[in-house]
């Protein structure tokens, strides 16, 4: 039975050296997006007046914002987005069933933005359970409202699937990633409270990224 330890041990191997290396191109991957959240979040501290924008950041005439709910930092970040930009509307996705937009804005970090003034450009999307929801049912709507360009706000560990489901979902649009700071990331940067929420989250979604990438492989 000696030859068959030895298979054990060969498919154990295995395992362990493409799960390692599909790790580290998920870590690859993260990094790359926590680096431009980092980045994008010190340009929004700088809260510039509404419409004011500069070079590569200039707004395009035909675009709109899609937020997926989940961590703490998106969906303020996506309002000020909307108010720095001044674009057509901002979707709220998987905000579930019976929520109100002052149930998710009181939820969040305190936006430096008056919501009056953009009330009427959100869009609350309750269908969705899931990212790939997400990007189904945002794209009905994203249809009706012909945009040609769309600006993608999730978590930095989330941006790769989220962004790869809603080029699939709306090809007619650009998808454009704005990710935001992770709790992973915050944790990493010296916020300690947030190791535990962090961790958790960093290894729930790379168990959900690979199984989309086992996914992508079978179609």
């Amino acid at each position: 039975m000696a030859w068959l330890k030895k298979i054990a041990f060969a498919g154990l191997g295995l395992l362990i050296l493409i799960v390692g290396a599909r790790f580290f191109l998920y870590w690859k991957e993260y990094r790359h997006y926590s680096a431009m959240a980092l980045a994008e979040e010190a340009k929004i501290k700088e809260a510039f007046p509404s419409g004011e924008v500069s070079g590569s950041d200039i707004p395009h005439p035909d675009e709109g914002i899609v937020v997926l709910t989940g961590d703490r930092n998106r969906i303020r970040v996506a309002i000020d987005l909307l108010v720095q930009r001044g674009d057509q509307f901002l979707i709220i996705s998987g905000i579930g069933k019976g929520a109100t937009l002052t149930d998710l804005i009181n939820a969040q970090t305190a936006s430096i933005i008056d919501l009056k003034a953009i009330w009427e450009k959100i869009i609350l999307e309750s269908q969705s359970t899931s990212t790939i929801e997400n990007a189904i049912e945002c794209a009905k709507i994203l249809r009706t409202k012909k945009v040609t360009r769309v600006i993608l706000v999730t978590s930095d560990y989330h941006m790769s699937r989220s962004l790869a489901l809603f080029k699939k979902f709306s090809p007619e649009s650009v998808i454009v990633a704005h990710p935001t700071p992770s709790e992973f990331t915050e944790a990493l940067y010296g916020k300690p409270e947030r190791v535990v929420d962090g961790i958790y989250k960093f290894i729930l979604e790379f168990l959900k990224d690979s199984l989309f990438t086992f996914y992508l492989l079978r179609v």
